[in-house]
């Protein structure tokens, strides 16, 4: 398939993997250009009319993010879009529409805010509002969840049992944790199971260490020597992932092992 990138000063039409574009493709890269202009138009009147429209670029609330995503994934499922590696192209034709109020500032393709703002879409809004948007930001911020679909799919269960709002401290200890267990881990070549395995221990010595850090001033609980401690136990990952070590078992273990 192939995207409209540019109407002017003629249009231009691209595709991942392909050296042509046929006419047939450029007729329905076309119809996936109306169906984004209609349906961010649509967004736009519901946003307003519901005061959930941005003043200005960056400052947009939580709820309107989410639907934008909501609204990029229903432009993603439809019948004129079948490529997923075309995201990127899709992301170009959208900002053709999309206010720059709905915007953010471009921080480099891999924290491109439109596909931030689609993966929040694909979680219940009761679920996406149990953190704030920096703390979602953080999430997609990190090397071990940026390019990771499966995350989501682990995430929004783990929302669902989760009790309340989750706070920026929780965020910003779990996130480098993940980072430091799956530093050298090609995330791709591992099956869901091992995967979860391993987000579910992050979860879990997170808390852990929330917990030992609000009752004692000890420094070995500061988030720097977790994860220190977690790149020196990297050999326990193993038994983490084929599920022979509980996620109970490798926290208290990182917490217990000399920094």
């Amino acid at each position: 398939m192939a995207v409209l990138i540019a109407k002017h000063p003629q249009r231009r039409y691209q595709s991942i993997g392909s050296l042509g574009i046929s006419n047939s493709e450029q007729q329905q890269a076309d119809r996936l250009d109306a169906r984004l202009e209609g349906s961010i138009r649509n967004l736009v009147g519901f946003l307003t009319n519901k005061g959930l429209m941005p003043e200005k670029k960056g400052k947009g609330t939580l709820e309107a993010y989410w639907e934008l995503g909501r609204c990029l994934r229903s432009i993603v499922g439809s019948k004129d879009f079948g490529n997923l590696a075309e995201l990127p192209l899709l992301w170009r034709n959208a900002k053709m529409y999309i206010p720059e109020e709905l915007l953010y500032k471009d921080r480099g393709p891999y924290r491109e805010h439109l596909w931030y703002c689609f993966r929040l879409g694909g979680y219940p809004k009761d679920l996406v509002m149990k953190m704030k948007w920096g703390e979602w930001v953080t999430i997609f911020d990190s090397s071990g969840i940026n390019q990771e679909k499966r995350f989501d799919d682990w995430f929004n269960l783990t929302l669902v049992k989760q009790k309340g709002l989750v706070s920026r401290e929780l965020i910003r200890i779990f996130a480098p944790f993940v980072n430091a267990m799956l530093c050298n881990i090609d995330i791709s070549d591992l099956s869901d199971a091992e995967l979860f395995n391993c987000y579910e221990a992050a979860w879990h010595l997170t808390f852990m260490c929330s917990d030992k850090r609000s009752s004692t001033s000890e420094d070995k609980f500061d988030r720097k020597n977790i994860q220190n401690s977690i790149e020196s136990n990297l050999g326990l990952l193993d038994a983490v992932m084929d599920g022979s070590m509980s996620s109970y078992e490798y926290a208290a273990t990182i917490l217990d092992s000399p920094n």
